[in-house]
């Protein structure tokens, strides 16, 4: 539910939603990630666990590396990166909290695997494993702003006139978002290198 908070004075108190709490900006915000919270939990236990991530990453046809430079497997350097008191799983408030963040940074600094994720299933509302051109570009329009997009739009979304719209893997979504191998990924970071 929500907490009650006093609007000062003698008003009568507010009811803050969890959403307000939260901090985050719509409730709509809230709903898609409960939803994709909900979705990845697959136990019902409240929290995000390797075994979980990696039945969701198999789902979508998706082959996380089994070590990393920290000779972690992926999913294993995925939770760390988001797992704030170190307990090996990602509860609710640390799965919010990391979107928050990556929703809201411009230096690209924040760790983008799992956010990258939760944008497509956000966008994959029937579980169906892909995402349409429009919710790619309404992802790729926020994340990346306007300059940035009109310069790759056509390279990145080319078809011909009698093809219907196009629907992305989430591979395909990789293979344009990561900040390590993606075509926006890496456009973005030689932007930022290239102004003063």
């Amino acid at each position: 539910m929500g907490d009650e908070e006093p609007s000062g004075g003698n008003a009568p108190f507010r009811v803050v939603e969890e959403w307000e709490r939260l901090g985050l900006d719509k409730r709509v915000d809230w709903e898609n990630l409960r939803r994709v919270f909900e979705r990845l939990d697959l136990k019902k236990d409240g929290r995000i666990d390797k075994e979980e991530l990696a039945e969701m990453f198999s789902s979508l046809g998706h082959k996380p590396r089994k070590n990393t430079e920290y000779g972690l497997s992926e999913i294993e350097d995925i939770i760390w990166e988001v797992d704030e008191d170190s307990n090996g799983w990602i509860d609710w408030e640390s799965f919010v909290s990391l979107y928050q963040r990556c929703r809201k940074d411009r230096t690209g600094n924040e760790p983008t695997r799992l956010y990258n994720l939760i944008e497509f299933m956000i966008c994959d509302k029937d579980g169906g494993g892909t995402m349409s051109e429009d919710e790619c570009m309404e992802i790729l329009y926020h994340r990346f702003g306007k300059e940035i997009m009109s310069k790759v739009v056509n390279e990145l979304f080319q078809r011909s006139v009698s093809e219907a719209e196009k629907e992305f893997s989430y591979s395909e979504f990789l293979n344009m978002v990561d900040s390590n191998t993606g075509v926006l990924g890496r456009i973005f970071a030689n932007s930022k290198k290239s102004k003063p």
